[in-house]
């Protein structure tokens, strides 16, 4: 509707943006001339996501948004004092997106897609896009059956049989929430995840 505001809030994989989120913006319709956004949250860049959205959905402003990182196959989680410094930082830069947004500020606002976003998406996107194995994922005998994994996946990829979780497709997004949020650490992908630690952000009900 016009005068109106239509935004996505979209995670950054890969310096691209999740596969779940493409199809959702691809089957999108949005009718009338809204004011609207999309605001990037990466762990170091955002690089040429804004991008990819603007391909499936025509956008008014673009926001980026660093906060902490927390692909654990890759890294360790930074610090605590570290999150804490993220955390305000983004604080701030939320803030700033919110008042932009009521002023309904067109543009590209974002700091934070770091350097030659096109050629570093290109690059690594596509490791994303036909990698996604799910075929990674581990399960330690310290899983209780609890079925969180099952519950909060976004595609369903997940199924608890005889009180353990398998993943029933061959790709999922790699979100990485079964992981994160096992509450027995039971859950890993890959050989290195495991002493990279863990994330829920301490500031975010769920």
């Amino acid at each position: 509707m016009n005068g109106e505001a239509v935004g996505f809030v979209v995670p950054v994989y890969y310096y691209g943006i999740p596969k779940i989120v493409g199809d959702f913006l691809q089957k999108l319709n949005v009718s009338g001339k809204p004011y609207s956004y999309a605001v990037l949250n990466c762990g170091g860049t955002t690089a040429n996501a804004g991008e990819q959205v603007r391909r499936l959905s025509p956008i008014d402003a673009e926001f980026g948004i660093v906060t902490v990182d927390n692909y654990v196959p890759m890294y360790k989680t930074a610090s605590d004092e570290e999150k804490q410094v993220r955390l305000d930082k983004a604080e701030i830069t939320i803030a700033e997106i919110a008042r932009r947004i009521k002023d309904r500020a067109p543009g590209v606002f974002n700091d934070c897609k770091g350097p030659l976003p096109h050629l570093v998406t290109g690059a690594v996107y596509p490791l994303y896009k036909y990698g996604r194995k799910t075929v990674k994922f581990i399960v330690s005998e310290s899983c209780t059956g609890c079925g969180l994994c099952e519950e909060i996946c976004p595609r369903q990829a997940i199924k608890l049989e005889n009180g353990s979780p398998v993943w029933i497709a061959p790709q999922c997004e790699i979100c990485l929430g079964c992981l994160h949020r096992c509450p027995v650490a039971a859950i890993n992908y890959g050989k290195k995840s495991a002493k990279n630690g863990r994330y829920v952000n301490p500031r975010v009900g769920l």
